[in-house]
C-alpha cells in the first residue's frame, strides 16, 4: 500500500486508496468529497440522442453580400435535448463538491463559509446571472458541511482543479484540492472559422446560440447528379454554399422503449441510433475524412464509426445546416428566361419558365414575407398570368432523418412560370419581358432589388 502524507498547517492528511483521513493540529482538517464521482454530467434527466435536435432562424443567408454588412448578421440557433421519454432537459451539467471541516474535533457552526475556487467551469450556471464564469465563491455550512456545484461553461472543457479554503475561529487556514473532468454541457463544431458564441437568452431555458456568418463555406467537389458549371476556373455547385454545425453533449444512445419503463432492456432495439463519433462532414460527401473536425470520445486519437452496441454514457450529437446564398446570377446555367428569343404565334400566348438562382445553383436567400418576383414586360404583349410571385422559403436541398445530404434533391427546379399573350395580333412586334427581384439576405435585414 502506497501512502502519501501532506503537511497542511500542521495537519497530517492520509491519502489510503482515495479515502482521506485527517490529523493533528487539534483534530482541525478539511476534506473533499465528491459524491456523484468526478465528472461534471447530468445528474437528472439524462439527453437521449434519439431525442436531440437543432435548428437556425433562417434556412439560407447571403454570403455574397458586401462583407462588411455578412459580419453584422446574427443568426440565432437553438439547440432542444429532451431524455428518453420526453421530458425537457435545459439545465446546465454538474456536480456537487462537499467540504467538511472540524474544528478541535467537532462541526463548525452553521453560517460560517467556505471558499471554493475553479480553474475550469463555473459554480453559477450559464445566463442566470452573467457570461462570465464564476471561478470563486463562498458557500455557506450547514449542517456540518459546504456544498458547492460546480457548472460546466461554454468554451471550457477539460481537467479542473478545485480548491476549498477554510478558516478556523483560531485563524487557522485550511486547503485542500481534488481535480475533476469537466466538458460542457453542449458543445459545437463548425466547419469554417465563423464566429459562434453561446447566447445567454433570458427568455427560454433551450440552449441558444449565434452565429456570425463572416466566413465562406468550404468549395467542395461536385457529387454525381449534382448540377455544376464552370466560370473562371472555378467549378460552381450547390455544396459551396452549404454550412455545416454540430450540436453535441453527453448523454445516452438512442432506443426504442417497447414497455415504457425509462430503462434500455437489452430486447430493445437501438440500431440505427448507434451514433459514431461526433465531426463535421466539411465537404459533404457524407463520409469521414481525415482532417475534418471531430471528438475523440474514445480517446483512441482516431476517429471512431458506431460501435454497434448500445451506449448508456456517450457524447450524443445532431447536425443541422445554413445554406449560404448570393446574388442573381445571370448564364444559360443560372437565372435564365427558357425558350428565348422566341415567336409567338399572332393572337397566341406562350408560358415562360424563370430560373433563379445565385452561382452556385441555389435558389435565393428568403428572410421576408415580401421577397418576391415582380413580371413587367415591353412592347404589343400582355401578362396573363400573376405579375407578383412570392419567392420560395426554401434550401433546394432535402436530408435524411440523420442530416444527410440527399444529392437528387440538387435540381434545376428553382423555377417561376409567367405567361405572354399577343394584344396586338395585326402587328408584329418585338417584346421585352423583365423581371424584378426583391430578396432579404438575413433577419431584421432590408432587402435587395
Amino acid at each position: 500500500m502506497v501512502v502519501k502524507a501532506k503537511i497542511i498547517c500542521a495537519n497530517i492528511l492520509l491519502i489510503l486508496g482515495g479515502s482521506v483521513l485527517g490529523l493533528g493540529c487539534g483534530g482541525d482538517s478539511l476534506l473533499i468529497s465528491l459524491p456523484d464521482g468526478n465528472q461534471v454530467k447530468y445528474t437528472g434527466n439524462k439527453p437521449s440522442g434519439a431525442n436531440f435536435s437543432a435548428a437556425c432562424m433562417t434556412e439560407n443567408v447571403s454570403v455574397f453580400a458586401d462583407p462588411e454588412e455578412r459580419s453584422n448578421m446574427k443568426i440565432r440557433c437553438v439547440a432542444h435535448a429532451y431524455d428518453i421519454k420526453g421530458n425537457d432537459v435545459a439545465n446546465e451539467a454538474s456536480l456537487n463538491i462537499i467540504a467538511e471541516p472540524t474544528e478541535q474535533g467537532g462541526s463548525p457552526q452553521d453560517g460560517r463559509d467556505v471558499t471554493f475556487t475553479t480553474t475550469i467551469g463555473s459554480f453559477e450556471p450559464f445566463g442566470h446571472s452573467d457570461t462570465t464564469p464564476v471561478k470563486e465563491k463562498d458557500f455557506e455550512i450547514i449542517g456540518g458541511i459546504a456544498t458547492a456545484t460546480l457548472y460546466s461553461f461554454p468554451g471550457e472543457e477539460g481537467s479542473a482543479t478545485v480548491t476549498a479554503n477554510y478558516i478556523t475561529i483560531g485563524k487557522v487556514s485550511l486547503s485542500e484540492s481534488t481535480t475533476v473532468i469537466v466538458k460542457p454541457a453542449i458543445g459545437f463544431m463548425v466547419e469554417s472559422s465563423c464566429g459562434m458564441a453561446r447566447t445567454a437568452d433570458r427568455d427560454t431555458d433551450d440552449f441558444v446560440y449565434t452565429l456570425t456568418p463572416s466566413c465562406d463555406p468550404k468549395d467542395v467537389e461536385p457529387l454525381n447528379d449534382e448540377p455544376n458549371h464552370m466560370e473562371q476556373g472555378i467549378i460552381h455547385n450547390p455544396r459551396d454554399g452549404l454550412l455545416t454545425i454540430v450540436f453535441y453533449m453527453l448523454g445516452e444512445e438512442g432506443y426504442e422503449d417497447s414497455n415504457s419503463n425509462g430503462i434500455h432492456d437489452p430486447s430493445e432495439p437501438f440500431f440505427g441510433k448507434d451514433l459514431a463519433e461526433p465531426y463535421v462532414d466539411v465537404d459533404d460527401n457524407r463520409t469521414f475524412d481525415v482532417g475534418e473536425p471531430y471528438i475523440d470520445v474514445d480517446g483512441n486519437g482516431e476517429w471512431s464509426d458506431a460501435n454497434g452496441r448500445w451506449d448508456e454514457d456517450t457524447t450524443i450529437w445532431t447536425k443541422v445546416h445554413i445554406l449560404f446564398t448570393g446574388r442573381p446570377h445571370e448564364s444559360v446555367d443560372t437565372s435564365r428566361f427558357e425558350p428565348s428569343g422566341i415567336s409567338i404565334a399572332s393572337g397566341g400566348s406562350q408560358t415562360l419558365t424563370l430560373y433563379l438562382m445565385d452561382i452556385n445553383h441555389n435558389p435565393l436567400a428568403v428572410n421576408d414575407d415580401n421577397d418576391r418576383i415582380e413580371f413587367d414586360r415591353e412592347g404589343g404583349a400582355d401578362i396573363t398570368s400573376a405579375k407578383n410571385i412570392n419567392l420560395e422559403k426554401t434550401m433546394g436541398v432535402e436530408f435524411t432523418a440523420d442530416g444527410n445530404i440527399i444529392v437528387d434533391s440538387f435540381n434545376e427546379s428553382r423555377d417561376y412560370q409567367v405567361t405572354l399573350a399577343d394584344n396586338d395580333p395585326g402587328n408584329p412586334e418585338s417584346v421585352t419581358l423583365t423581371t424584378l427581384v426583391k430578396w432579404t439576405p438575413g433577419p431584421d435585414y432590408d432587402g435587395y432589388n
